[in-house]
């Protein structure tokens, strides 16, 4: 990068993550420019990270295909979701049981909501 770029990056260091600030630094301070302090925009890093939603666990699947199609009905009402370790029991299912299936994972805010979503839609067990 330029030094303008440097220098306009370095104006708003709290959009930064951690890592990205200090590679920052270390490469103005590399070509003998004025650096951000170290701990700029730490406060801000810190109160946006209290505030990002967290992943929640509402279900687990022992294979591929239930959590595809448990994925794809919260897809369509709009919930934004996430398979943990699908791709590890995708290699083999035998991996299902190490891990402990595949985990379908939300934001906490809508948690209560893709629950009901999957017991309304889940057929009747015999």
């Amino acid at each position: 990068m330029e030094k303008g770029e440097l220098e306009e990056i370095a104006k708003d260091p709290g959009s930064l993550t951690p890592v990205a600030r200090e590679a920052l630094r270390s490469e103005m301070l590399g070509r003998g420019m004025e650096a951000p302090p170290a701990n700029a925009g730490a406060a801000e890093t810190s109160a946006s990270k209290d505030e990002a939603p967290s992943p929640v666990m509402i279900a687990r699947y022992g294979g591929v295909p239930e959590a595809l199609l448990a994925k794809s009905m919260l897809d369509s009402a709009g919930i934004e979701s996430f398979l943990g370790d699908e791709n590890l029991v995708r290699l083999d299912w035998f991996y299902s049981n190490l891990v402990g299936g595949i985990k379908l994972l939300v934001r906490e805010e809508d948690a209560e909501t893709a629950r009901a979503l999957l017991e309304k839609n889940s057929p009747e067990k015999p």
